[in-house]
């Protein structure tokens, strides 16, 4: 194995909760050394969560692993110069602040990029950084409201759902990692670097995808399909005798023929031979395919649509990912040993090179845990000069 590709990459990370910690985390997997700032005394909102092992809350420990972390004062004078002192010599700055925020502590792009011209500056924000709401606040649940995605998530004529993984932050998070990879990228051809920014509500919005333009071709509003795809006839998750199965009889029309003949045994389903046909008529179909589901477990109809090369697959629990077989073979799940919570499981990245591979150097830190060799090794303070620090509380 080579050197992890970012091993020459110094992160400056001032996020927190989750977008951005998302993003730091990966680039800090890829080799990058990443040194996190969080307030004295409490630190980075995600560690305050429940629940919590040895004080360590679940979700600090699933975002800031391979971090190490400085607790600053960026209220105090001192405090700002030392975080400006870290950008100085960063090659990237992250940060998902409120608006604004930055700039009031002098740590905004303008005052960084000053200083270090060749700085890739990422901004998370909720709405993003013009138009009407760019300086309103903006948090997942909400994104996923404004932004549409809750208006086509749920049950089948029924009330909107909240998807169950926080997709807005979770998807500007790698979106912050592709336009951070893009602006190194583009220093080594200038030697300059720029601002990037990302923001939940236009990643939410991107993740409509074909319902806009659904929507553009019919004037319609596209609404829930429950368990089902909105345009493919069957492409859903079905019920079976013991739970349930996930299943498409791929292959377009020959596909179809296969599951209504050999797998159903229903020739009659053969009148619905076009996809709008079959789309149109889903409840009649359900109500035929449906009965005959519920007659096998779900491992016989794996066994079965696996005989045809149909993708299939249960609907599983967290429990059952755990344990599942090509989770573990990719290191999916890892159980670790964490320096300081003990044993505890943590999700992989699934980010594969031929030449290397994510690395997991150590378990999340504690608040401060590298203040004082950050400040020592980086900055170049006597040990008298950051105890003074810490006796004024500008450092923890």
């Amino acid at each position: 194995m080579s050197a992890a590709p970012l091993d020459d990459i110094t992160v400056v990370d001032f996020s927190q909760i989750r977008a951005g910690p998302w993003s730091t985390q990966i680039l800090g997997e890829l080799g990058a050394e990443v040194i996190k700032v969080e307030r004295p005394g409490i630190g980075a909102l995600e560690r305050t969560t429940d629940p919590k092992q040895e004080g360590f809350s679940a979700e600090h420990i699933a975002r800031n692993r391979n971090k190490e972390s400085i607790a600053i004062d960026l209220k105090s004078e001192r405090g700002r110069d030392i975080a400006r002192e870290l950008a100085r010599d960063a090659d990237v700055v992250v940060e998902n602040f409120s608006p604004g925020s930055m700039e009031k502590l002098g740590l905004g792009y303008d005052a960084l990029s000053a200083e270090n011209p060749e700085l890739v500056y990422a901004s998370i924000k909720g709405y993003g950084e013009k138009g009407p709401l760019s300086d309103k606040k903006g948090v997942d649940l909400v994104m996923q409201a404004e932004a549409g995605i809750m208006s086509v998530t749920g049950p089948e004529g029924g009330p909107p759902v909240k998807v169950g993984q926080a997709i807005g932050d979770i998807g500007a998070g790698l979106y912050a990692v592709i336009g951070i990879l893009t602006a190194l990228y583009a220093r080594e051809r200038t030697g300059e670097g720029q601002r990037f920014s990302t923001n939940l509500f236009g990643t939410i919005v991107s993740f409509l995808e074909e319902y806009l333009t659904i929507y553009g071709m019919t004037g319609e509003n596209p609404s829930p399909y429950g368990r089902r795809h909105q345009t493919t006839v069957p492409y859903e998750v079905a019920e079976t005798k013991d739970g349930y199965i996930a299943f498409w009889p791929a292959g377009g029309e020959e596909g179809w023929k296969t599951f209504a003949t050999e797998i159903i045994g229903k020739e009659s389903l053969l009148e619905y031979d076009t996809p709008s046909k079959r789309q149109k008529n889903y409840m009649r179909i359900a109500a035929e395919i449906h009965p005959v589901l519920k007659e096998k477990t779900t491992e016989e109809w794996k066994e079965i649509f696996d005989k045809y090369d149909f993708p299939n697959g249960p609907l599983n629990e967290v429990s059952d990912v755990v344990d599942h077989p090509q989770a573990r073979a990719l290191d999916y799940v890892i159980e670790y040993q964490h320096e300081h919570a003990g044993d505890v499981l943590m999700h992989g990245h699934p980010l594969h090179f031929s030449d290397s591979e994510p690395r997991l150097d150590h378990g999340s830190p504690t608040l401060g845990e590298h203040t004082e060799d950050i400040l020592e090794t980086r900055l170049g303070l006597k040990s008298e000069e950051i105890k003074k620090l810490r006796n004024e509380d500008i450092v923890e």
